[in-house]
């Protein structure tokens, strides 16, 4: 078994990251950060040093996370599942360092491949709503900020967990600041913690022919009747579906996006198809709504399957409530577009 330092050490460490070695790294030619930041991320990995499981006072995430990388490629070699694991550790090291790149004002630096993204919002219908689906994959603020630099301001539902107590207050002041930089970077849009005035701003925004972003491959809430149940990463699971009920209240089309850095460090783009729930029948109907986002989540479920170290949410895989798939018979009558 490998040593671990004390959960009160690690605990404690948080404050030399972000009061100082993160900020060091942040100052650095990009080359040399994004280095540093993969080989923090392997130190993380091997002490199970992500936020979350410091902040609760126990390892799980990797635990977990092999959990679930198992789950999706069940002829994967231990060694290959460990790697796997590493480098989601890797990933969530370097969007920590991303974020000390933006409070010091460089994201401009950073190359971004901004063709696809134009292509894909010349693909809207003039005047309506954008609900911009997204998985946790790589740096997504990155992603947003690629939308902002080609002119379209753009509104994220963020959590407001990073503000829980358990968080170090080194973390919470990062998050504090990391958010605060983001938003600068949104081209006049913002990061809204989830809530019922949050709610109210996105809603307007989508009336109003702007776009929204929401991070969706989250489970549903089980004490609540509210999710879409769709076929996902290998079973028929229960999704949280507050994108998609934003674009039905406010005639908004939907479309899946994701972004990744590449071998030099560039951010590129890839996006679905565009999802109109005016081109289906009885929008308010399970099946049709299974419909709709069996579209995006298809898409999503391709590109962690292809990146799976950059998808830095594994470990909810487990926390989804499954279900066998429906009948043939069902899925015929789905009442989809024609």
């Amino acid at each position: 078994m490998r040593w671990r330092p004390p959960q009160k050490w690690l605990y404690a460490s948080q404050a030399l990251d972000h009061r100082w070695l993160l900020p060091f790294m942040a100052r650095l030619p990009l080359r040399w950060a994004y280095t540093l930041a993969r080989w923090r991320g392997r130190l993380n990995a091997r002490w199970s040093r992500d936020w979350t499981e410091l902040s609760v006072g126990f390892p799980y995430i990797g635990e977990r996370c092999a959990r679930a990388y198992r789950e999706i490629f069940p002829n994967a070699s231990e060694r290959e599942i460990n790697r796997i694991v590493r480098e989601r550790y890797e990933t969530v090291s370097t969007e920590d360092m991303e974020g000390w790149l933006t409070i010091r004002g460089r994201i401009a630096e950073i190359p971004m491949a901004l063709e696809p993204i134009r292509q894909a919002m010349a693909q809207r219908e003039a005047g309506r709503g954008l609900v911009v689906v997204m998985s946790h994959l790589d740096n997504l603020f990155y992603g947003l900020a690629g939308i902002a630099r080609c002119g379209y301001p753009v509104h994220l539902m963020t959590s407001a967990v990073v503000q829980d107590e358990r968080v170090h207050p080194a973390l919470r002041y990062f998050f504090q600041q990391k958010y605060a930089a983001y938003n600068r970077a949104m081209g006049g849009g913002a990061l809204l913690h989830s809530g019922a005035e949050a709610k109210q701003i996105f809603h307007e925004v989508l009336r109003q022919g702007g776009i929204v972003a929401v991070v969706s491959e989250t489970p549903a809430n089980p004490e609540s009747d509210k999710g879409t149940w769709v076929q996902w990463m290998g079973q028929r699971r229960k999704m949280a579906d507050g994108a998609l009920r934003m674009a039905l209240d406010t005639n908004s089309q939907l479309i899946a996006m994701q972004n990744w850095r590449n071998d030099v460090n560039a951010v590129e783009w890839a996006w679905s198809a565009l999802v109109d729930p005016k081109q289906y029948q009885e929008t308010q109907d399970a099946p049709a709504r299974e419909a709709m986002y069996a579209l995006l989540f298809t898409f999503l479920g391709n590109g962690i399957r292809a990146r799976p170290g950059r998808w830095w949410a594994a470990h909810l895989l487990g926390d989804f409530q499954t279900a066998p798939m429906p009948s043939q018979a069902t899925v015929l009558a789905t009442g989809s577009a024609p």
